[in-house]
């Protein structure tokens, strides 16, 4: 799911479902929106509610899909930059290509509770902090060499260590070593996806993302 610069209008549909447990009902979702020719297709995700790990779904969908891009909520607050970009590459593995993601914070003291590390903190704070994982998260991806993976059986060697590179960052509210332990994703870095509509998120948006979503209004 690679950004294009060469057409004007790109088309996608939300795939949310209220109470929908079952993946079939995604993929028919998904399927239906790629014979009609669209880019690609999001379904959105929130600690504040019930439902399946929209990532999951997703990666149930790529292997009945062929062309359409996947973009799943990932909520970068409270969740470890490590494993959400593991995660995120391992969705773009599977898809061959066709993932992206579309960061979210979370706010509330309801869902900040759920993991007891920290309070809720300022959405300003929260949408720095989200840059700081998308920052992170394309180092790791970048922390493997396209040719790292060698897979040789007859010296039982996978990787060329030389081809691995560390990675030390340090955020905000958090820290991070690397290499990954997923492969560079097929895409290098997998479309990032920002809903810019909150003054706080734009410029995060502005920074890092690769599509940001603003909503229409009318006179």
């Amino acid at each position: 799911m690679t950004s294009s610069h060469g057409r004007g209008l790109h088309l996608a549909a939300a795939v949310d479902q209220r109470s929908a447990y079952d993946a079939d009902s995604y993929v028919a979702l998904a399927r239906l929106a790629e014979s009609g020719g669209l880019d690609f297709v999001t379904l959105d995700d929130t600690f504040a509610r019930p439902g399946p790990d929209a990532l999951a779904v997703l990666s149930r969908v790529a292997p009945v899909t062929s062309r359409i891009g996947l973009v799943p909520t990932v909520t970068v607050t409270h969740t470890e930059p490590f494993q959400v970009q593991a995660a995120v590459a391992t969705l773009d593995w599977v898809s061959r290509g066709r993932a992206g993601w579309r960061l979210d914070v979370s706010t509330t003291e309801g869902e900040a509770r759920l993991f007891g590390r920290r309070h809720a903190a300022p959405a300003d704070a929260l949408w720095q902090e989200a840059g700081e994982v998308a920052e992170v998260a394309a180092q790791l991806w970048d922390s493997w060499e396209d040719d790292a993976e060698i897979r040789d059986t007859v010296t039982g060697r996978f990787v060329d260590r030389e081809k691995l590179h560390h990675v030390d960052f340090e955020g905000s509210e958090f820290s991070v070593k690397g290499p990954s332990i997923v492969p560079r994703p097929p895409q290098g870095h997998p479309v990032r996806v920002v809903d810019a509509t909150e003054g706080q998120a734009r410029r995060t948006a502005a920074r890092y993302a690769d599509v940001a979503l603003v909503r229409a209004a009318s006179s």
